[in-house]
């Protein structure tokens, strides 16, 4: 970050708009065309002039709008109008997205003979991780659909796990499931993953939730969404005013 200083005091001076984050750099421009010109002399400067070895993936120079960094993939700018401040909105990249799948998919695999238990406690550190990461995101639906396929992994990883009818009876009564259920509970061999669909009436959301201690990866999004909101409009209405106090020849606060 010290060496690359004057590399951001050369974009800055240059009017362009850019992120950087360690040696992830995205320059952002209005037109193709001067987004090109932006990114040549960008590689020029820290080629000749510090001396580095450029990584074309990670240097991207063009228009906001659908830019990636970092995993994010940016869908509008935020601006202030009238006094009243209007976020940017962005999303977690689809590859992201199925990165996390694959984990989910690895550590809930039907053969590896863990407890349910300690499967959701696995599960809780991802998912509170990812979220965290992401937490600046608009991603509600993401969440939401990302919540049931988990869900449906757990009860289709507890459905191997039991084995038998008997025993999924007995693990179910003791989470609190009726007598008159369990009766009716079906049973097969055929398909765990189909199964796992007509066991959300017996393994429900709110036994996951409060019994087993699966995040509730909702309310847990839209919590940490909401702090990270608040904390972007109190900087971005700082910019402002700060902006503001340095154009009437003032002191920024």
């Amino acid at each position: 970050n010290i060496y690359l200083t004057p590399f951001d005091k050369e974009i800055e001076n240059r009017g362009a708009k850019f992120v950087r984050f360690a040696d992830n750099i995205c320059l952002l421009y209005k037109s193709n065309m001067a987004a090109g010109r932006i990114k040549r002399n960008a590689i020029k400067f820290l080629e000749k002039k510090l001396k580095l070895k450029i990584n074309e993936e990670k240097t991207v120079a063009r228009r906001a709008h659908k830019s990636k960094l970092l995993g994010f993939e940016i869908l509008s700018c935020g601006k202030i109008e009238d006094g009243k401040i209007k976020l940017g909105m962005c999303r977690a990249e689809k590859r992201r997205i199925e990165k996390l799948k694959d984990k989910i998919r690895s550590i809930s695999k039907r053969n590896r003979g863990i407890s349910l238990e300690r499967l959701i406690c696995e599960l809780n550190q991802i998912l509170r991780g990812w979220i965290n990461y992401f937490a600046r995101a608009n991603m509600v639906q993401t969440i939401s659909d990302l919540g049931k396929w988990v869900r449906r992994k757990i009860r289709q990883y507890a459905y191997k796990l039991w084995k038998t009818s008997n025993s999924r009876k007995h693990h179910l009564r003791e989470l609190g499931v009726k007598e008159w259920q369990l009766n009716k509970l079906p049973c097969s061999s055929r398909s765990y993953w189909k199964m796992a669909i007509m066991w959300n009436r017996y393994l429900t959301n709110k036994m996951l939730t409060e019994n087993l201690k699966l995040i509730d990866m909702e309310k847990y999004y839209k919590e940490v969404h909401g702090k990270h909101m608040s904390k972007d409009i109190s900087k971005i209405y700082q910019y402002g005013l700060n902006k503001e106090r340095m154009l009437k020849g003032l002191a920024p606060m």
